[in-house]
């Protein structure tokens, strides 16, 4: 073995300019795969960070009317969650967590931090322990947060930075959102849950949620009201489908029991791995099948190179045979020789990856789970590795084999010339194209429908100008504005000093902010055409100010917007969308002054009968790719919300410049209250399409990439078909053959070759871009017009390709070809 491993070294330094492109082709191929899969098994392939991890599922509602296969998690309310913990026995624990941002009031300023509430047996479920003091108990939950009061656990990261890590935290008390909480722990460091790009820095339990100043319904009694998503840990030997059918059971039940909060609802539960992946998967996978085509592209050129070096070695591999050397021996020692040149390459390929996975986390959308985890560890390395030594044996194997069967005579007599030059060395290297011509087409073709998708998303008309908008998110704390007349108050005051700002046009507030990521769906009752009771429909809500539609350039088609004279105890007013009129009022050309019931909590005095006075123009309020949907408005005053998303339309182009003036105002009427999420809007627009540019960008570098080593091979293909027919050629030219008949010769030798790549190109394609079905917007998977583009791109690249060669083969000279034959 090392007899052949000297001997390749020496044959890959005798040929430097052969190994050079071999090397480079493949290090390209391999650096992407590596780069790639380091991203792959980042989001995908991981355990999650937490012991025995298989046994931890997400726990969720379900929408009924939703057509969604699978369904789709959403939340849940905190009544049907107990019911859940306290019925189910697939579960050795189960929790339930939602987002908040905390205020954390000192003697100098409020800031804000991202926490989360959570159930008592939250960090028993995942299983961690706090490296300090205790994590949270059922106890913990009660209204006050049981004995000693509202409790904290701090993230380690928290801890460091601002207590310097201080062995005495535990103990603490730190006034969050105008409450007393005691620091009972702090988490290990690295730990986080939810897994997501930003850092969770506190945790605290739902006993703020159990209770309220003014006596209202706490809002953990309130059924109907989803916030909370939910996970748990099963027992051993329970599968996912026996607790997901428990967990059917025991939603069907509350059905029947609540008919007007729970029908249409159900629950279940998936791996709590792929509930985080989400979506992510399918656009990974593609783009790990793109990388994977590319690699195979630069097989089949390094594997073509082989041949043609073969062909050239007939005489030494003759002579090697002549002397006692076996087919085995033979083709074992080219198959050195090819990994040897896979191992440079995948030497190289590391390098590249290195580069092209900090790219990638550069690249790579926020909203993508667990890119912190992206590195080049032993799994990667070892992925490399055997990446590689594959590769090697793949585009070595062919050229091995075919070298190993030379004819000793022939190869002998011929010397160099022609030497490997059989008919089935030929179809071996058309074949090798035609793989490389398919390939490519396939990979732009997917590559050109995401393009056109992304352009297409881009161009979506949203229904609001979103541009020159700040935005910015306050939470007021319960305890010190307990009653809905304490918000309102505030607001009142802040508003119009923020409409003081220079620079600012028009100043609103609204929950939640469109294309944050949040959504709100409550049902409604008709006056005119009721529903039975648990089948009225829903549509998502919003809760915005006055000079909202204003501010955000959303068109009124009838009637008006919201306006200052719509109070608290005024008469309770709505304002729905177009689409919503169309729908539950078909034929009716206007409708300001019909009453609708929407509900808010079933119980609360708020699920009043309002009477429309305003239809608005559509709104892309989620996502940019969904379908119109009915919408409903409702005012501010009438039903004030602690936590409000501040929107100002200003004159200036940085609107953010305006960001210490808000600050300033704000202190001015509560120094206690944080600003939080400042952002110009076009960031949340360009978050929506952070992931479809990501797809389509590194995409169409891959099939860019896949094109160019495709015209390389057919380039080299018929070069060397040029230089093995060249006294053929001559002959030709002798007897009265012209230039044009020449030049038709190689390039029609060429375009029949391609002609057949093209047809299992776009069959293969039609296969491939089922696959990409969910990841597209506005064009078809099978678009006729960009199949037909691109077989035109690909023909028009492989004619380019071969002009060369048959430019060559018209200036030979019949003289010299005939006397060097």
């Amino acid at each position: 073995m090392m007899t052949d491993i000297r001997y390749g070294i020496r044959q890959l330094i005798k040929h430097p300019g052969f190994t050079l492109v071999a090397v480079l082709t493949l290090a390209l191929g391999i650096g992407a795969n590596t780069a790639i899969f380091s991203v792959v098994n980042a989001v995908l392939l991981k355990p999650l960070p937490f012991p025995a991890s298989e046994e931890l599922v997400a726990i969720g509602g379900i929408d009924l009317t939703e057509t969604a296969s699978p369904p789709k998690l959403g939340s849940m309310c905190y009544p049907d969650f107990f019911d859940f913990r306290d019925q189910s026995r697939s579960f050795t624990s189960m929790a339930a967590y939602r987002y908040l941002n905390l205020a954390l009031v000192d003697e100098q300023e409020a800031q804000s931090f991202r926490g989360i509430k959570v159930s008592g047996e939250f960090f028993d479920v995942l299983g961690i322990k706090p490296i300090m003091g205790r994590g949270f108990e059922r106890a913990d939950e009660q209204p006050g947060g049981g004995p000693g009061g509202f409790k904290v656990v701090l993230s380690y990261g928290f801890w460091q930075a601002h207590f310097d890590r201080a062995p005495e935290i535990i103990g603490r008390v730190l006034m969050l959102n105008g409450r007393p909480h005691t620091v009972v722990g702090v988490m290990p460091e690295g730990f986080q849950y939810p897994i997501q790009t930003d850092s969770i820095e506190m945790y605290i339990t739902h006993a703020e949620d159990a209770s309220t100043p003014d006596g209202s319904t706490p809002y953990t009694q309130q059924r109907g009201s989803h916030s909370l998503l939910g996970i748990g840990r099963l027992k051993p030997g329970v599968s996912l489908a026996q607790a997901n059918a428990e967990l059917r059971a025991i939603a069907g039940a509350l059905e029947k029991k609540y008919p007007e909060t729970n029908t249409k609802w159900s629950a279940g539960l998936q791996p709590l791995r792929d509930e985080l992946v989400g979506d992510v998967r399918t656009a990974l996978y593609v783009l790990f099948g793109a990388v994977i085509c590319l690699l195979l592209i630069a097989n089949a050129n390094v594997a073509n190179l082989m041949l043609a070096r073969a062909s050239v070695r007939g005489k030494e591999i003759a002579l090697r045979s002549a002397l006692g050397a076996s087919r085995i021996r033979i083709i074992r020692q080219l198959l050195t020789e090819s990994v040897l040149l896979a191992g440079l390459g995948g030497a190289l390929g590391l390098l590249i990856a290195k580069w092209g996975t900090d790219a990638l986390i550069a690249a790579v959308p926020q909203n993508i789970p667990r890119v912190s985890t992206i590195q080049m560890d032993g799994v990667v390395l070892g992925f490399t590795l055997l990446l590689s030594l594959v590769t090697g044996i793949v585009f070595g194997l062919v050229p091995a084999w075919q070298a190993s069967h030379v004819d000793l005579n022939t190869a002998l007599k011929s010397g160099v010339r022609g030497a490997g030059g059989t008919e089935g060395k030929h179809r071996v290297r058309n074949a090798l194209v035609m793989t490389e011509v398919a390939l490519a087409l396939i990979l732009l073709i997917c590559a050109s429908l995401l393009i056109q998708s992304f352009a297409r998303l881009g161009r979506v008309d949203t229904g609001m100008r979103t541009d020159h908008l700040f935005t910015a998110s306050i939470g007021l704390p319960n305890a010190a504005y307990p009653k809905p007349e304490n918000i309102i108050t505030f607001f009142d005051q802040l508003v119009p000093r923020l409409r003081a700002i220079p620079g600012v046009e028009s100043v609103t507030t609204t929950w939640p902010l469109p294309l944050s990521g949040s959504n709100n769906i409550s049902s409604f009752d008709i006056e005119e055409n009721p529903a039975p009771e648990g089948q009225q429909p829903d549509s998502p809500h919003r809760i915005v100010g006055p000079d909202y539609f204003k501010t955000m350039g959303i068109p009124v088609r009838e009637g008006r917007g919201f306006e200052p004279t719509d109070q608290f105890k005024s008469l309770p007013v709505v304002i729905v969308n177009e689409q919503f009129a169309r729908k539950f009022f078909p034929g009716q050309k206007n409708i300001v002054g019909k009453h609708i019931k929407p509900s808010w909590g079933v119980g609360d005095e708020k699920a009043l009968m309002r009477t429309i006075v305003g239809v608005v123009g559509n709104v892309k309020h989620r996502t940019l790719n969904m379908e119109d949907t009915p919408e409903v408005y409702l005012s501010s005053s009438q039903i004030p919300m602690d936590s409000m998303t501040i929107v100002a339309r200003t004159s200036i182009s940085n609107p953010t410049a305006i960001t210490s003036a808000v600050r300033k105002e704000l202190a001015a009427v509560d120094r206690n209250i944080p600003l939080v999420r400042v952002r110009i809007f076009d960031e949340y627009l360009a978050r929506a399409l952070a992931r479809p540019r990501f797809n389509a960008m590194l995409l169409s570098i891959f099939a860019g990439t896949a094109l160019l080593l495709t015209a390389i091979g057919i380039y080299g293909v018929m070069a060397y078909s040029v230089s093995q027919r060249t006294s053929e050629i001559g002959i030709r030219i002798a007897l009265g053959a012209g230039k044009t008949s020449i030049f038709r010769l190689v390039v029609g030798q060429a375009m029949a070759i391609v002609a057949i790549s093209l047809v299992i190109g776009v069959s293969g394609a039609f296969a491939a871009t089922r696959l990409l079905n969910s990841l597209l917007f506005g064009v078809g998977a099978s678009d006729p017009f960009t199949f037909a583009a691109i077989v035109l791109l690909v023909s028009v690249v492989a004619f380019l390709a071969a002009w060369l060669p048959a430019r060559r083969a018209t200036r030979v000279d019949p003289i010299v070809a005939l006397r060097a034959e």
